[in-house]
């Protein structure tokens, strides 16, 4: 008789992912307002939402180091303590400085989260099983990525940032809980070769995703601050109709993807990015920001699911750790860069410039995509 995966450590991972994704897409729109209202300049806001995702890269490159050493549910416990610790300091401390190293002690959470959320709800499925399993894991930070604008708007509009930031610290500790409740596993016995950091066979998935981080920072960072100048009112339905539009496509993504590989929807997704972006630029109505927002979603929803399972098609289970590394690196890299040069960018060419720099970078991106996906048109 087959056990059930749905044991209680794996409902406690996937609620404790839930949760945190919670906060993180909630801060998405949240904090570039929040930056622009203690009077920070374009770039130091690029700089202050960037810093998260360097600390995350420079995270996950001890990783290997970590998991020989600790639990991977202590390591948890102190991602989301470092998450915690961001959030109750957001509101206390305004000059710029100690904002930068308050994300910065956020990223090196979200570093140790990404990277442990995932690995332990996979320890608790069985090998025939993961596939699904992890299918269902996902399903949890999907759902939060289509609230959580939603309500982090509402919250700022009706109430304050000072609530804002008393929610998410709510919903940091009910993750911290939900944690403290799972059943630690044995930490892993230190492999006599690690695997590397860097392989060049990943550099094509790589290399587009790190494009994608770049452009997607430049919406997710700056579309709030943008639509709040043209005294747009439909942010948080941009994000929602996003969100929806992203879970919605991925069953067909990878439908298609396993019959026809990623060249098709590369090629598609990535004209479909070109003009949300576009619509972006010369948005002039809350529906134009909503329908922008469905074309963003499609590609957003598209594009990442596609590159990491070109990634894992390509990859062996020896070198399947150095693959995601990399790959979640690459695309932290980009929207750590793309955030803190396009704050720059915004200062010497305006919002709207910013945004037709966006829709050229896509347009080249098409190029990009299908060139590195020339010879995948079917994958064994």
């Amino acid at each position: 008789m087959e056990t059930s995966y749905w044991n209680r450590n794996f409902i406690l991972i996937l609620i404790g992912n839930a949760l945190l994704f919670m906060v993180y897409n909630m801060q998405v729109p949240v904090l570039p307002l929040y930056g622009k209202k203690l009077g920070l300049t374009p770039g130091q806001i690029g700089i202050f939402v960037g810093a998260i995702m360097f600390a995350a890269l420079v995270t996950r490159l001890f990783v290997p180091w970590f998991s020989e050493r600790f639990s991977k549910k202590n390591l948890l416990m102190v991602g989301i303590f470092l998450y915690l610790l961001a959030a109750v300091g957001y509101p206390l401390l305004g000059s710029f400085g100690l904002l930068v190293l308050l994300r910065l002690f956020n990223g090196l959470g979200h570093g140790l989260t990404t990277t442990y959320f995932a690995t332990s709800a996979a320890d608790e499925l069985p090998h025939q099983k993961i596939g699904e399993g992890m299918g269902y894991f996902g399903i949890g930070t999907m759902v939060t990525a289509s609230l959580a604008p939603l309500l982090a708007l509402a919250v700022v509009q009706h109430y304050s940032f000072q609530a804002f930031f008393l929610t998410c610290i709510g919903i940091l500790a009910a993750a911290l809980v939900a944690i403290l409740g799972t059943t630690a596993k044995p930490r892993r016995v230190q492999n006599a070769v690690r695997a590397p950091v860097f392989d060049r066979q990943f550099l094509p998935q790589c290399g587009l995703v790190f494009i994608l981080g770049i452009l997607m920072s430049g919406v997710m960072t700056f579309t709030p601050i943008y639509a709040q100048l043209r005294h747009l009112t439909a942010i948080s339905g941009f994000f929602f109709v996003a969100a929806i539009a992203g879970v919605v496509i991925r069953p067909i993504v990878g439908r298609t993807f396993d019959q026809r590989g990623p060249r098709l929807i590369l090629m598609l997704s990535t004209g479909l990015l070109l003009i949300g972006v576009i619509l972006i630029a010369v948005v002039t109505s809350n529906w134009l920001l909503i329908i922008a927002g469905i074309f963003y979603g499609v590609a957003d929803g598209a594009i990442y699911p596609t590159l990491q399972a070109w990634l894992f098609k390509v990859t062996t289970i020896d070198n399947r750790d150095t693959a995601t590394g990399m790959f979640l690196n690459a695309y932290d890299l980009g929207m750590g860069l793309g955030a803190v040069s396009l704050g720059w960018l915004v200062e010497g060419v305006t919002y709207q410039g910013m945004f037709w720099v966006l829709a050229l970078v896509s347009l080249g991106y098409i190029g990009v995509a299908l060139r590195a996906s020339r010879s995948t048109n079917q994958l064994d």
